[in-house]
């Protein structure tokens, strides 16, 4: 049961009154940075997962010091099933059943980090990657009706691009300079998986450009900053989602230079330090970016606007569905390439600026899964863009 000991933090403790020992380890160790109000709700969760094994005949404790894999995911399964099978299941069950799994996960983890693990390390390790497998992202709340997915295929895709390439017939946008104006909106969505905020906060020098000290190659970054609205004069001024989405993304070299030629070329002679400026010479407002995507969209064949919307439930591409595609995609790349799932989600949280104990990039890592997913796009990002081939000189 929770319970207090004078006035310190809370602790469990069992039917003799004595501290549970893994969950105390567990709030030493990763409990001790949370608010008290916090923590006490996780351990009420990890509490109702002893009571739960208890019942059925089992001891958390000894399973995990035993580092018993074979137990703990039969207690795990149990307690999920429990979890799920009521009537109607509520967030608190969603919440209650990522605290026992986490619980499980980085106490075991801890352990095989310990270097009396010795040669069961890489044993361990593969034990606990088998946990992720099965239970990272199980949920007992059933998902919504009518959600579908809003990673573009691979048709609709192919023909955005076309569209979006300046110079192309099918350019809806008449003035060339509009034309690269929502062609390095694409590329900043869709390349780089900005937010729309973001992107529109980027600073006319956000393309920086590095030398590799190793290769002595050239390296560019996009510096996504927050601003201090000098020379912003959006009434909805845009912004930095979180403190995690201040970051350094790789670009390729393919993609800075068309942004650089955006942006030396066609930006304008503005009075504002934003890369994106709107028709007027002022820095592009979120609005502006929905009219030039409603735009671009009208250009789309009338068989990659009839996938669109068997797909999504609209005919026009949005900035968030351009993301969305680009995190699958990234997230189908690292898989590919990763040895871990863990390691596969910590690159992506860095690259989308999620923080480090975001699930978004779960969610990813599902549909990256998905063999459906193997229509929306080729496993090389950048080399795939075929709107890049025809960059005008």
């Amino acid at each position: 049961m929770l319970t207090k000991i004078t006035d310190r933090r809370p602790v469990l403790v069992d039917d003799h009154q004595l501290p549970r020992y893994w969950p105390a380890v567990w709030e030493l160790l990763h409990g001790a940075s949370l608010a008290t109000s916090t923590l006490e709700e996780r351990l009420s969760h990890i509490e109702a997962f002893y009571q739960h094994t208890e019942l059925a005949g089992g001891c958390l404790d000894d399973a995990i010091a035993d580092l018993d894999f074979d137990l703990l995911a039969t207690a795990l399964e149990a307690f999920f099933v429990s979890l799920r099978n009521v009537p109607a299941p509520t967030t608190r069950a969603q919440k209650r059943w990522n605290a026992a799994f986490h619980f499980v996960r980085d106490t075991c983890n801890r352990i095989a980090s310990n270097p009396r693990a010795g040669n069961r390390m890489a044993d361990i390790k593969g034990q606990i990657d088998r946990l992720d497998r099965l239970y990272l992202g199980l949920r007992p709340l059933k998902k919504r009706l009518g959600a579908m997915p809003r990673a573009l295929p691979r048709l609709v895709l192919s023909d955005l691009l076309d569209v979006a390439t300046p110079g192309n017939a099918r350019n809806p946008f008449p003035r060339g300079q509009t034309q690269w104006r929502a062609y390095a909106l694409v590329l900043l969505f869709l390349i780089q998986g900005l937010r729309r905020g973001e992107a529109l906060t980027l600073r006319a020098d956000a393309i920086r450009a590095e030398r590799d000290p190793a290769t002595d190659a050239i390296r560019w970054r996009l510096a996504v900053e927050t601003s201090d609205g000098d020379g912003d004069t959006r009434a909805n001024r845009p912004s930095i989602k979180t403190s995690q989405s201040i970051r350094q993304v790789p670009v390729s070299a393919q993609t800075a230079e068309a942004l650089l030629t955006y942006a030396e070329n066609y930006r304008g002679r503005v009075n504002h330090p934003y890369l994106v400026s709107s028709a007027r010479r002022s820095p592009l407002s979120i609005a502006g970016v929905t009219k030039l995507m409603q735009k671009l969209s009208t250009g789309l064949s009338t068989e990659a606007r009839l996938e669109l919307k068997g797909r999504t439930g609209t005919e026009t591409v949005t900035a968030h569905a351009l993301r969305h595609t680009c995190a699958v995609v990234r997230m189908k790349q690292l898989l590919a390439k990763e040895s871990t799932t863990d390691r596969a989600m910590m690159h992506l949280r860095s690259f989308f600026g999620w923080s480090k104990t975001s699930m978004m990039p779960l969610h990813y890592a599902k549909a990256a899964l998905d063999e459906r997913l193997n229509e929306v796009w080729e496993d090389e990002l950048d080399v795939r863009l075929n709107m890049l081939r025809s960059l005008p000189q």
